[in-house]
């Protein structure tokens, strides 16, 4: 990109175009200082080119008002302009008349040439000003705003490509970029890196080739391609899909160029496995009881209806509810963190002694519930008696010495005929409760 070159008040020094008119609409007017600026969106004027030099710097249009005013009848007082400190510094003395040239063209009027007069000329020239010297220099009105203009334009595509490159090849995303013909596209380093080519311009039947395999070798492969199949036919789609691979998420974007495939298209690859991980760890959060790492009645219940809508008309499903005996007097005799190591021994003991596809959880202080899916009545009944006899009249390794317990379960198998999950758990509670005052140490089916 082309630069200011400040000392020399131009741009690119002294055979800058745009420097040598303003030094000669200076000279031709008399003026002591000359400087041509545009003014951007923002409200911001950038000066581009001053004689004498350095180049004034960038100064709010909005706390000036030279740009409003009528110089019809010439130059304007200085202390109706609002002249910014920046120029008043450049002259470097006292400021007497200005005169403001905008440029000719639509939506650029505030963009244009200042020409100043200082208020002790006699070290230069002292003669007075002529009567008609701003309609020579207003005559350069239309070269002042073509050069502007031309400057402008192509400050702005130096300032775009520049732009994009920085964005193309240093943002944290993979891009993929094809043009409208379908012949070729852009890859970034980071989409180059995914996709195992070299960054730069690419065939884009090579493109698709390696976003094909790499489509292939995502653990969710089958319904990206559901997803991708749907939209074959489609020109401007817009599809965002989360591609799972080698243990990476990868979140893909594409969208058709300026709203038309006819375009081009960009894909757009970004790596959200760190935000993944997180709100999975989140999620394992809100569904797990700290202490024993067994999921919480929270997400016990979740499963539980989802278990039962989907048991169908067998109704294989049982449950189970679990109770420490006289927790309590553990609690109170060898105190709180011996009962913490207490029951998670428990959650140990059982998890070593369900299968894979239970499911356990702690539902309150000492109590938890078992989901034993696709199970009948007579093999939930031994899984239970199985973790009875894992705590009977075996003892728990504390901090405090071997620690004697027994549990209680309740039991109950689903009803074939449409019982509610609530229902299923409440004839094991009533079971549980039998088992409780039965004697304890005991199993309980209900009816």
């Amino acid at each position: 990109m082309r630069q200011l070159d400040r000392e020399s008040g131009t741009l690119d020094g002294p055979r800058d175009g745009l420097g040598a008119l303003v030094r000669f609409a200076r000279l031709a007017s008399g003026a002591d200082f000359a400087v041509a600026f545009e003014a951007g969106s923002g409200g911001l004027a950038e000066p581009l080119a001053a004689d004498p030099g350095p180049v004034p710097r960038a100064f709010a249009l909005s706390r000036t008002r030279f740009t409003g005013l009528d110089y019809s009848d010439g130059p304007r007082e200085v202390a109706a302009l609002g002249l910014p400190s920046s120029i008043l510094l450049a002259l470097d003395r006292p400021v007497q008349l200005g005169l403001f040239i905008a440029t000719p063209f639509e939506g650029a009027e505030r963009s244009g040439v200042l020409l100043l007069w200082a208020a002790n000329r006699a070290w230069r020239c002292d003669c007075p000003f002529r009567a008609d010297m701003e309609s020579g220099v207003v005559l350069l009105r239309a070269a002042f705003g073509q050069m502007l203009s031309d400057r402008r334009g192509g400050l702005q595509r130096q300032m775009t490509a520049d732009r994009f490159h920085d964005l193309f090849e240093t943002v944290p995303t993979g891009i993929v970029v094809l043009d409208g013909e379908g012949a070729a596209g852009m890859v970034n380093a980071r989409a180059a890196e995914l996709l195992d080519l070299a960054p730069g311009t690419v065939a884009s039947t090579l493109l698709a080739e390696r976003m094909r395999s790499l489509r292939a070798r995502c653990r969710n492969r089958d319904a990206l391609e559901a997803l991708y199949l749907r939209r074959q036919m489609e020109v401007d789609y817009d599809v965002k899909a989360t591609w799972i691979v080698d243990g990476a998420h990868i979140e893909v974007e594409t969208h058709p160029i300026l709203g038309s495939g006819r375009n081009g298209r960009i894909w757009l690859f970004h790596d959200v496995t760190v935000q993944e991980r997180l709100a999975e760890e989140l999620r394992l959060r809100a569904q797990t009881d700290a202490l024993t790492g067994l999921p919480n009645r929270r997400h016990f219940f979740e499963q539980g209806l989802k278990a039962a809508a989907a048991a169908g008309p067998e109704a294989v499903l049982s449950a189970l509810l679990l109770d420490i005996d006289h927790f309590k007097a553990i609690n109170d005799g060898f105190g709180h963190p011996v009962g913490d190591e207490v029951l998670r021994e428990l959650a140990s003991r059982c998890r070593g002694l369900l299968r894979a596809h239970d499911l356990m959880a702690r539902i309150g202080g000492e109590e938890f519930a078992i989901l034993l899916p696709g199970t009948r009545p007579g093999e939930a009944m031994d899984i239970a008696e199985r973790l009875r006899a894992a705590f009977s009249g075996v003892p728990v390794a504390t901090q405090a010495g071997p620690v004697l317990m027994t549990i209680s379960l309740g039991g109950a198998v689903l009803s074939a005929a449409g019982e509610s999950f609530e229902g299923l758990l409440k004839r094991a509670d009533v079971a549980l409760y039998e088992a409780k005052h039965g004697g304890r140490d005991r199993v309980v089916f209900g009816a």
